[in-house]
């Protein structure tokens, strides 16, 4: 099962820096110190944009797929 555990997280690497980066445009988008958070503390600017789900729905669905497929794969190893 190694094999898949390094497939998963290789996954979970990538959705992780792909969700990171649009969480930076958006914070830079909304201003400077939003964009400050995201880039230095990026779990409590996900936080701040729950009440945005729907609009950024994509981000959050990129974070939860990160999250579950280290999940997964830790789980599968």
């Amino acid at each position: 099962m190694v094999p898949v555990n390094a497939a998963l997280t290789v996954f979970a690497l990538v959705f992780a820096a792909i969700a990171w980066l649009r969480l930076l445009r958006i914070g830079f988008a909304d201003g400077n110190l939003s964009g400050l958070l995201a880039l230095f503390l990026p779990p409590l600017a996900l936080l701040l944009l729950l009440p945005r789900w729907r609009e950024e729905t994509d981000l959050f669905l990129l974070a939860g797929a990160s999250c579950g497929s280290l999940l997964l794969g830790q789980w599968l190893q």
